[in-house]
């Protein structure tokens, strides 16, 4: 994959402070962008937009909490014109059986992991449609599908993103604004400890054996194998991509960027 030439681009990456937004501010900012790391835990965003200026790149840290419409539009205000859009912010609770679910926790985690989603590219499209260019990045996941038990509320969310990245790209058809959505697989995280230390009873006795033996069997991503294909979405390669979900455990989009399809 060719690197893109990102100078005199800003990037926003949401839940950056950590894990696959922190491997993706790195790499865009690698690529000359001003990068805007923001997430809503202080000391980690300071750290890596630190790590970003060490490194002779340009970062900002601002903490904001994308499931409020406030947080989002003082972000973008703070931000200045925006080019690069990456909505990776997402928490895996509640992870519960749906009867057992506390309805207050699951619609705060629709409003972290679907709504912001929205309340971002509302912010960002008006400035990119009016400049004729722009690049969002949306990170869905294989949950979409709705395969995991006690997992109502994120699987529910992620197919929400996926159905509003088809619909948005729709509406900015050939505008030079494009926008894409990745699933990244199963990447080694802090949401991944979360889900190994969920009990039987929240997720049953065959999920817990399953995510639990994903470590010893050599199974984990490390988060900058999907910041590869957020930054391929970037690049001039990607330029006629637009509505499209990429999975990176497809051997023909892994391949895009060099890497190799994981079984399970």
């Amino acid at each position: 994959m060719r690197r893109p030439d990102l100078r005199d681009k800003t990037a926003i990456v949401t839940g950056s402070g950590r894990g696959i937004g922190r491997a993706a501010a790195l790499k865009i900012a690698d690529c000359g962008a001003r990068v805007i790391v923001t997430a809503r835990t202080e000391n980690q965003i300071d750290a890596v937009a630190q790590e970003i200026l060490n490194q002779g790149g340009d970062a900002k840290s601002i903490r904001a909490d994308v499931s409020r419409e406030a947080d989002v539009h003082q972000l973008f205000e703070a931000a200045g014109n925006v080019d690069i859009l990456v909505n990776n912010a997402g928490v895996i609770w509640p992870i519960d059986l749906l009867a057992n679910s506390d309805p207050a926790a699951w619609r705060q985690s629709i409003d972290i992991n679907l709504t912001s989603v929205y309340s971002t590219m509302r912010e960002a499209l008006p400035g990119m449609l009016t400049r004729g260019w722009g690049r969002i990045v949306n990170v869905s996941s294989g949950s979409a599908r709705g395969t995991v038990a006690g997992w109502s509320a994120y699987s529910a969310a992620k197919a929400g993103v996926e159905a509003m990245t088809s619909v948005a790209a729709r509406e900015v058809a050939d505008s030079g604004v494009t926008i894409n959505a990745v699933r990244p697989g199963i990447v080694d995280t802090e949401l991944q400890v979360e889900i190994r230390s969920s009990s039987e009873e929240q997720f049953t006795s065959e999920n817990v054996e399953r995510y639990r033996s994903y470590p010893d069997r050599g199974l984990l991503r490390p988060p900058e194998h999907p910041a590869s294909l957020i930054l391929w979405l970037l690049s001039p390669e990607a330029d006629n991509v637009n509505g499209e979900l990429l999975v990176l455990d497809d051997p023909d989009v892994a391949a895009r960027v060099g890497l190799t399809p994981m079984g399970r």
